[in-house]
């Protein structure tokens, strides 16, 4: 998603954000201050940078325009081990924090502030043009990109709900707000003209509490020394009762409550000496439940979006070591939290997915750029289902949720008894561009591996088995679907089982967990239309089935996740075991970071499409088929005819409709019923059930077709029964199982990882700008390669590394 800006007027920002927002114990009013407080900046025509923000600190610090606060200047020396090496030119401190060294402090910074020669060229916006904020020019553009990975960086070092920001371009100045829906930006001002208007900001932001100054209350800095941040040490200290977690034969059971090594190896490497620990409360029926943190294992990149970071926590209350996630999860109407999704998971005994503790809203906590944007672009009708954000409200973020501004008490909110859907009523313009979010935490009790520490061939094809159980419980027990297979939503854990071979002896078996129920969907009845829940379909290109890639509008199905899961072991086949491919690199670029670009928008790369949909098979550069061993090679060789048959059904019946049926949206996607028989959750089941009957999957009626296209031929009836084979998951989970119990997988060992470091993608790379709503006729564009996190997208990693993306709007 674009991170946008909304532009406010300077009188307008004060009056909402910090003249209102003063506390009433507050200390009298803004003092005035000498017109000439900033003449000394003046004359900017030869001055540099750091010449601006070093006459700038000291009329701010030598006068306390900030009293409370001091400005430090960063713009010579990164933060000590700070991989990235990023500083930003200054920011103000609370004067007890106030470093003396010139580096950032990222955890301790109040507010940031950028200086830029006083130039144009240097404003990463523009007042010129109505509804334009976003400079277009590259030199702002690499400004504004700047800016972003500030503000990316605080939030990634700090627990926030919004941040503010000071741009200061010679002797004019902006004020911005961040939060993960978008920017704030004021209009420019001359400050040396105008010293008042900045001086009365500057005191007014010394008065506000860090609360207001959008800091989030639940979470409370641990500092060094105190009880709990010696409790944490305490904590990553080698235990003798610790668990080795390899595969192997057990001579008895782990006792309950035991702790994996690799576990508490993850908690002690997020226990670094620059990083801040923090204790963090998360909501119970009854209360709140509190959890010590450090460095997360996880963060995802970007600053717009949710936002997600993955914790391994300390539970105060069994001293135990959980899995936290924290989060900005979408705000709108119908939309399920991932907490009462598991929830609904566990009591129906899904097999395979996380054990929830504890969840919920934080202090309802919600963005409130999107409000702002409404305002700012009003309907010409009276039909807007949403009330504007009024200029005069007075009510911070602390207020709202019934908590005094400073105070660290989690609200009523927070204790209020959830319903058993969980579900909101959010209005929302269904034609602004910016997400709405709410901030989010869920605690449970597993903590996992990455997929790509898997050690074997055919231990990853086991892992995948306990995920598509995982899925088909989900389905046939819960109606639910997941809706964002992939790569990074699939963990390793380990767990002791019983082997009928060893008699009474057990193994630790390295299983499967599918995670990240956030995107789920209930699967849509048969005869109802699905029903929007928020603005855009998200999901993981590299990850998501052609289908899905292809046609915005279709609802996701049982044979689009299990493509996704095929898709898994491809990449991470192709990416670690051994194969005849000679660049994996290359392979991964071509097949799944490629993407085509219709009007913004992106589609299926060819290699992907034609390789799953046409040929079902996949060709390497020499067009002699990929290879492995042969157990994950016959896996591939049928699933991949079944796909192929589905999308020979899937077009034929796509045509049919279109030229028959009533153009009134999506037909209805399969239904499948909670009585089909399929393997248990016991490994190696090698009766084949009933795969279930095919029925029609989703079309996009609006899809033109060229006159000249001919009509597709129509499906065999060995076609029609091979593609149902991907209606359910009986069919997949037996060929895996065959998979995995099958001679020939000698050697299958990871030896390391396929794609060097030093790959670099071989096409243009670049992330779209000025995306829009896709035109109902498609026009095909050039290949570009999915490319590393911008201004203009929410988030997105360099090749080879897969990430989610906003696909289309639903």
């Amino acid at each position: 998603m674009a991170h946008k800006a909304i532009r406010l007027e300077v009188d307008e920002f004060i009056d909402h954000f910090f003249r209102s927002r003063v506390p009433p114990q507050a200390f009298g009013t803004p003092p005035t201050q000498d017109s000439d407080v900033f003449d000394c900046l003046a004359e900017m025509k030869d001055m540099k940078e750091e010449d601006v923000s070093r006459l700038f600190v000291d009329v701010v610090n030598r006068l306390q325009l900030a009293p409370g606060l001091r400005m430090s200047q960063s713009e010579h020396k990164p933060d000590v081990f700070d991989a990235t090496q990023e500083r930003v030119d200054s920011a103000f401190f609370r004067s007890e924090f106030c470093p003396s060294d010139g580096r950032p402090h990222w955890a301790d910074q109040i507010v940031a502030v950028e200086f830029k020669r006083h130039d144009t060229r240097n404003d990463p916006y523009t007042d010129s043009e109505a509804g334009t904020v976003d400079a277009d020019a590259e030199t702002r553009r690499k400004v504004r990109s700047q800016l972003i990975s500030y503000a990316e960086k605080l939030f990634e070092y700090q627990h926030r709900t919004a941040l503010y920001m000071f741009i200061v371009i010679g002797r004019t100045f902006r004020i911005t707000r961040w939060d993960r829906s978008g920017t704030l930006v004021t209009r420019r001002m001359d400050y040396v003209c105008n010293p008042q208007v900045l001086c009365d900001v500057l005191w007014y932001m010394s008065q506000m509490t860090n609360e207001v100054l959008g800091f989030d209350p639940s979470a409370k800095r641990v500092l060094r020394g105190s009880a709990y941040y010696t409790m944490m040490n305490k904590a990553s200290f080698n235990d003798i009762s610790d668990i080795d977690h390899t595969e192997r034969v057990l001579e008895k059971l782990p006792e309950d409550g035991c702790v994996y090594k690799y576990v508490r190896e993850m908690f002690r490497e997020s226990l670094q000496r620059n990083w801040p620990r923090y204790l963090l409360e998360v909501p119970t029926k009854d209360g709140t439940r509190s959890f010590l943190v450090a460095k997360p294992v996880f963060q995802a990149p970007g600053m717009a979006g949710r936002g997600t970071r993955g914790y391994v926590a300390l539970d105060l209350k069994t001293g135990r070591f959980v899995w936290l996630k924290d989060a900005w999860r979408a705000h709108y109407e119908l939309v399920d939290q991932e907490g009462s999704v598991l929830e609904t998971l566990n009591r129906a005994g899904v097999a395979n997915v996380p054990t929830l503790i504890c969840h919920g809203d934080i202090l309802g906590q919600v963005t409130e750029t999107p409000k702002w944007w409404e305002l700012k672009n009003p309907r010409s009708d009276s039909s807007s289902p949403s009330q504007p954000l009024p200029l005069n409200a007075t009510q911070s973020i602390a207020n709202s949720s019934g908590a005094a501004p400073g105070s660290s008490k989690i609200g009523s909110s927070m204790k209020a008894k959830r319903s058993a859907s969980d579900m909101e009523r959010v209005d929302y313009r269904e034609d602004c561009p910016l997400r709405r979010h709410k901030h989010y935490r869920l605690v449970v009790e597993e903590v996992g591996m990455e997929l790509k520490k898997f050690k074997r061939g055919r231990q990853l094809m086991k892992v995948i088995y306990d995920c598509v159980v995982a899925h088909r419980d989900a389905v046939t027990k819960t109606n639910i679907m997941h809706r964002d297979v992939s790569g990074g939503n699939i963990l390793i854990f380990p767990r002791p089982v019983n082997d009928p071979s060893l008699g009474s002896m057990h193994m630790m078996r390295w299983g499967g967990l599918l995670v990240d129920w956030e995107l789920s969907k209930p699967i849509t009845q048969q005869g109802v239309s699905p029903q929007a829940r928020q603005p855009e379909r998200t999901g993981t290109l590299q990850f998501m089935s052609v289908a899905m890639l292809t046609e915005n509008s279709k609802v996701v199905e049982i044979a689009d996740e299990l493509e996704s899961f095929f898709h898994v072991i491809l990449y991470n086949a192709v990416r670690y075991l051994a194969s005849n491919c000679t660049n994996a690199g290359a392979f991964i670029e071509d097949f799944f970071d490629t993407y085509k670009e219709e009007d913004g928008q992106l589609f299926c790369g060819d290699r992907k499409e034609t390789a799953i949909k046409e040929k079902g098979r996949i060709l390497l550069p020499s067009n002699i088929p990929l290879r492995f061993n042969p157990p994950i090679d016959g896996f591939m060789d049928t699933v991949l005819k079944w796909f192929k048959a589905r999308y020979t059904v899937y077009t034929y019946r796509k045509y049919q409709l279109e030229g028959h049926a009533e153009r009134s949206g999506p037909s209805n996607p399969v239904v499948v019923s909670s009585e089909e028989s399929e393997p248990t959750t016991q490994l190696w089941d090698t009766s084949l059930c009933d795969a279930g009957a095919s029925s029609d999957p989703d079309i996009d009626p609006f899809l033109d077709m060229e006159p000249e296209e001919l009509q597709p031929a129509k499906p065999t009836d060995q076609e029609e029964k091979i593609a149902a084979l991907v209606d359910t998951h009986a069919a997949f989970l037996k060929r895996l199982s065959m998979a995995i119990t099958a001679a020939g997988w000698k050697s299958d060992g990871v030896k390391g990882d396929n794609v060097p470091p030093s790959y670099k993608p071989r096409r243009r790379v670049g992330p779209l700008r000025h995306a829009g709503i896709a035109t109902v006729k498609r026009r095909r564009t050039g290949l570009h390669t999915w490319s590393p996190p911008s201004d203009d997208w929410e988030d997105g990693v360099a090749t080879p590394t897969p990430s989610r993306i906003h696909t289309a709007v639903i």
